[in-house]
């Protein structure tokens, strides 16, 4: 089939995909993006950007200051009474050591600070011919079938999204349970609440105020994933983010590996493959280290979440240097 452009074509408008158009125009490379979503989007829920990803946005000039917050710290807290297990400053230490900030903000505001920096998104459009196609189209990404047929794996658990008012904590907090955990951070104007459940839970026994966010999410989605790709690209055609790699929200760096990605493209648009070898050592073992959270943050009480929680109080959560730097 003849080419229609002989620019690289970036399917989907999400954060992967704005970031991969910002990278290649920061390396002089003109692209297009479709969306099939008639805009992008205006409202919606939170998002987490730790300082592997705000790093990468930083160089490419993509401004966050106006439209996010910088939360103190993340603490840990125990499910049934709301005990302090650890807790991990994220302020002006995470900015000392890794020389980025970690960021909460609204995820449409952070679509478009990365719009800004792309020239042409068609929007109400997918997939057509083109001289390289970078598939950022998600977990459900049309683009990945061209690479490997595949469907979708249920990670046998459902979350639970809302935005309530403006709170006064400046705390990332993570409350961990049997069989579910509950997260609660500060963006501008209000406070994202993410529960995250086996189906079916009904959080009895908790913390009365973590009972009661729990109860405020009430939009839920069940979590699914894929099957590792044998490869990321094929005959011109190549997946990054949720649609090469996908992982449960349990390290909140899902949007930041999409991030990497993006930046790594624009050096290797002529060797996928090593584009695929830079990126997928470190990919994989965050998704791996991301399903290995889905039993940690869920123990059941005993020996094993003892042993998990002197762990957390000792150094907080573990691997932070590697994910971080």
């Amino acid at each position: 089939m003849r080419c229609a452009t002989t620019e690289p074509l970036i399917v989907g408008a999400g954060i992967g995909g704005l970031t991969a158009a910002a990278a290649l125009a920061a390396h002089g490379v003109p692209c297009e993006v479709v969306e099939r979503e008639p805009a992008l989007a205006t409202a919606g829920y939170g998002i987490q950007l730790p300082p592997n990803a705000t790093r990468v946005l930083r160089g490419l000039g993509v401004d966050l200051d106006a439209v996010s917050l910088r939360p103190s710290a993340r603490e840990i807290r125990r499910w049934s009474d709301g005990a302090l297990l650890g807790r991990i400053p994220l302020g002006p230490a995470v900015l000392s050591r890794y020389g980025a900030p970690y960021l909460t903000l609204r995820r449409a505001d952070l679509l478009q600070a990365l719009a800004a920096r792309v020239e042409r998104i068609h929007f109400g459009q997918t997939l057509r011919p083109a001289p390289l196609v970078v598939g950022a189209d998600g977990l459900h990404s049309t683009v990945r079938g061209l690479v490997e047929p595949g469907g979708l794996v249920d990670v046998g658990y459902t979350a639970y999204r809302a935005v309530l008012p403006a709170s006064e904590s400046s705390v990332v907090t993570v409350w961990l349970g049997p069989g579910a955990h509950v997260v609660a951070y500060p963006i501008p104007g209000g406070l994202n609440l993410v529960v995250v459940a086996r189906p079916g839970e009904r959080f009895e026994g908790w913390h009365g105020p973590v009972r009661a966010l729990a109860r405020a999410a009430t939009r839920g989605f069940a979590l699914r994933t894929r099957a590792p790709l044998p490869a990321w690209h094929r005959d011109g055609v190549v997946v990054i983010g949720d649609a090469a790699h996908p992982m449960p929200p349990f390290l909140a760096q899902g949007a930041a590996q999409a991030i990497e990605d993006a930046a790594a493209l624009p050096s290797h648009l002529d060797d996928l493959a090593g584009f695929e070898a830079a990126r997928r050592p470190r990919a994989e073992r965050v998704v791996a280290a991301s399903l290995a959270g889905g039993h940690e943050y869920h123990l059941p009480d005993g020996a094993e979440q003892r042993r998990r929680d002197e762990r957390i109080a000792a150094c907080g959560l573990p691997g932070q240097d590697w994910l971080y730097a």
